[in-house]
């Protein structure tokens, strides 16, 4: 199992339930990963994915470099690239990087993937990055199987003017049709792969990801059981971060609590966000519809936001947007670990995340999972598992980019409690019927099966490789 990043966001939650889905089948995994600080830092692999067998390739020596003013991608083991451009950042953007960085990749990732005791049997890569090129390298026999998370499938989609640009978009399409099958996690995703990847249609496939429903179930949680997590999170371990400056420089006093219990006790509405501060989750829209909804109905509703890497975003910073609107109840609660997010859901109300063309939306799912409805756009994964039957409601989905529609829709959601619940119910029973990681790992079990047994002759041919030697 190959992670090319170091853990963060959802694709590496995937890698990490799967991985652990199969242990104890016939796919015993170990999963090779990028890693970023100390063993107690929530970035470092061994803490990540702690109780798999896991290797690390540690980027910390490329980040403190590139801190000390070299160049990152130039350090003996070169930072990894990224899909996304972020300003201040050590991972460039992959159409940024010319052939002699592409080589490092290349180069690093072979001597990580070579301390490997054996021959794997079978290798799965989440993403399309330079691991495909060095296990190609290493191993030309192994069948290779490549897991698409959507964020490859967007920068494939958008112009660049770089130069490098053409030169990576060709390799990345090689390594897919060179796979001996690609999994996509949406409809969506699997008519994209084969439209900008031209891989043969019998070799692409489509496979949900799943849901801890044993973390995520519906929890009642009394007004101080919420009040202690709001106070921990805000005020005794603040996380919360503004551009330029280090975690916990978004603090609060206990005071601030008070806006989360209404004149007599009772709890007022939680909108929860979760995620990365990337542009295509518009969390900025999320807290323009959310100050709207206030002003127009007087709604004391709280947003609370959870996520932000460390230093990365995309746009506008989140804490920017509060400030140049002046808005008001919303709390920047940080970085933390993604089973804390369990916790934060049984803490509030509703969740909502904006995003446009989402690829899949695991943490949707999850917060249904968790009896919490969610308010997503009409694009993207989440059409395939919200209803919003009039009959039959599991959450709310509004045009994107449209603030108007977003603020009535968490106007709803946050004065009619009982139809609230209804939906979460809902929801959640939805999601135990349909998702979970158990059966996710059968199906890729199923999968691995069918592409071992296919004959190695018949691999090659179908993926154009040479029938003896290397490729």
């Amino acid at each position: 199992m190959g992670f090319y990043f170091y853990p963060r966001g959802g694709s590496a939650q995937v890698a990490r339930y799967l991985s652990r889905a199969l242990v104890g089948t016939q796919w015993e995994p170990t999963v090779f990963s990028g890693s970023l600080g100390s063993e107690r830092e929530p970035s470092h692999a061994g803490n990540f994915f702690a109780a798999l067998r896991c290797e690390s390739l540690d980027y910390s020596p490329a980040v403190q470099s590139w801190a000390a003013g070299a160049d990152p991608m130039a350090a003996p083991v070169p930072m990894h690239a990224s899909y996304e451009a972020k300003p201040g950042v050590p991972d460039c953007h992959f159409f940024d990087l010319d052939e002699c960085a592409f080589d490092r990749q290349v180069e690093s990732w072979k001597r990580f993937l070579s301390r490997a005791h054996r021959m794997p049997a079978l290798v799965h890569l989440h993403h399309l990055t330079p691991m495909h090129e060095a296990v190609q390298q290493l191993w030309p026999s192994v069948p290779m199987i490549t897991h698409l998370h959507g964020t490859e499938l967007k920068m494939l989609e958008s112009t660049y003017e770089t130069g490098f640009a053409h030169d990576w978009a060709c390799r990345m399409r090689r390594w897919a049709q060179r796979s001996a099958r690609v999994v996509t996690v949406s409809a969506m995703d699997h008519q994209l792969a084969l439209d900008l990847l031209a891989v043969p249609p019998g070799r692409v496939v489509t496979i949900a990801n799943g849901v801890d429903t044993d973390v995520f179930t519906h929890r009642s949680l009394t007004v101080g059981e919420r009040l202690a997590c709001w106070q921990r999170w805000l005020v005794e371990d603040p996380r919360g971060w503004r551009p330029g400056h280090g975690e916990g420089s978004v603090r609060y006093v206990s005071d601030d609590l008070s806006v989360f219990v209404d004149a007599d006790g009772s709890p007022v509405p939680v909108v929860l966000y979760a995620g990365r501060f990337l542009r295509f989750k518009r969390l900025q829209v999320l807290i323009e519809a959310h100050h709207a909804m206030r002003r127009t109905t007087r709604s004391a509703a709280i947003l609370v936001i959870v996520g932000g890497y460390p230093g990365e975003w995309e746009g506008e910073h989140p804490y920017d947007t509060v400030q140049r609107l002046d808005a008001q109840g919303v709390f920047f609660v940080g970085w933390r670990d993604h089973a804390d997010l369990a916790e934060a859901l049984a803490c509030s109300d509703v969740f909502a995340a904006p995003s446009v063309d989402e690829p899949f939306g695991l943490v949707y799912l999850e917060a249904m999972s968790a009896g919490v409805p969610p308010i997503a756009t009409n694009t993207g994964g989440p059409r395939a598992f919200i209803n919003v039957d009039p009959s039959r409601p599991t959450g709310w989905m509004v045009p994107p980019d449209d603030v108007a529609a977003l603020a009535e829709a968490l106007a709803e959601a946050v004065s009619e409690p009982l139809a609230l619940a209804t939906r979460g119910r809902r929801a959640a029973r939805f999601v135990r019927e349909r998702y979970s990681w158990a059966s996710a790992g059968d199906e890729f079990a199923g999968l691995y099966s069918a592409v071992m047994t296919e004959p190695e002759s018949s691999r090659r041919d179908q993926l154009g490789l040479p029938t003896s030697g290397v490729a």
